[in-house]
This record gives structure tokens, sequence and C-alpha cells, in this order.
């Protein structure tokens, strides 16, 4: 599926309306399940997502398979359109009290062979998540999982800016070569 989602961004990257409609169908739920999850109202996520498609179309030929992959680098665009779109609108992060029980972000009814994808993806995070440092591993997962600011952290932790800061950079180095 994913080298699927590759071809369709190349192919959108060549202004081909086929196969942006056929990424749109079949990349949608991940990323409105990863919508609705940050933005907590329906119609807000689906706002996001139409906005996220937007951007993924007319930056399509910005993708590089060789930094990643496909269905990432659309849910970042998606993950980043949403923190942009609480920001404007200055919510706050919903937060609940299960600890990070939102790693699998995509909804459970996901067709078979997708959510066998994102689980594999999933689990083969949690297995790099777990090298890092208990501090690291919440400041990464705060930060790009809950959309929090690295002065938000710092005041949410009781920790100097610089700390947090050194955390988040030095955990993505270890996450980095882990998930490559």
């Amino acid at each position: 599926m994913e080298d699927n989602f590759a071809e369709l961004l190349q192919r959108c990257s060549r202004q081909d309306q086929q196969a942006f409609k056929q990424l749109y169908q079949e990349a949608s739920p991940k990323l409105y399940s990863l919508a609705l999850r940050l933005m907590q109202k329906p119609e807000l996520a689906e706002d996001v997502l139409q906005e996220a498609f937007i951007k993924i179309w007319q930056k399509a030929d910005s993708y590089n398979v060789q930094k990643g992959k496909a269905l990432t680098w659309m849910a970042t665009v998606t993950r980043n359109k949403a923190l942009d779109k609480l920001r404007s609108l200055k919510l706050k992060y919903a937060e609940t009290d299960i600890q990070y029980e939102g790693l699998d972000f995509a909804s459970d009814d996901l067709e078979p062979e997708h959510q066998e994808d994102l689980s594999q993806e999933m689990q083969r995070l949690r297995e790099c998540l777990k090298q890092l440092q208990p501090a690291q591993r919440e400041c990464i997962l705060l930060s790009y999982y809950y959309g929090h600011t690295h002065q938000e952290l710092s005041e949410k932790l009781n920790k100097p800016l610089g700390t947090v800061k050194a955390w988040i950079r030095r955990g993505l180095e270890t996450l980095k070569p882990c998930l490559s």
C-alpha cells in the first residue's frame, strides 16, 4: 500500500486528477482520524482534511520517497494544518488521563489491509520510542501528538526551555535511524 501512496503522489505532482481522487479515497480515513484526534470536533476535522488535501495536491512534487513514507508525509501535512487551525482558533488541545492512548491514530473502521499497514508502523514506532529516556519520550509525544509548543512543555513539565528543546532534539536524533 505504501508504494501505492508514493506512486499516487508522484502522479499527483503531474496534475493527474484521477490519481488524486484515488489517493483521497485510500488515505483520507487515516488522515481524517488524525485530524479528528487533534481537533476533537468532526466539522473542524473535515475542514482540516480538506485543507490538508489541497496542500497535498499543490505540494505533491515536494514529496521525496528517500526522506520517508508517503503516508507519513501526508500525516505531517495534516497534523500541521490541524495545529495551524487550532492556533488560529486559539483552542487548547484536549488531553486525556489515559497515557498516550492515541498512538494508534487511525480509527477502527479502516479496511483490514490499511489496519495491518498502520499497526505494523505503529508497532515499529512503539519499539523505537522504547529506546528513548522517559522524559524524551514524553516531550516528543506531547509535542508531536498533542501539539504542544516547546514553551508549553517547559511550563507543563516545569523544566527550562533549553532542556525541553534538547530532550526533543536528542530524542528525534535517536528515533531517526530506528525509523528509517
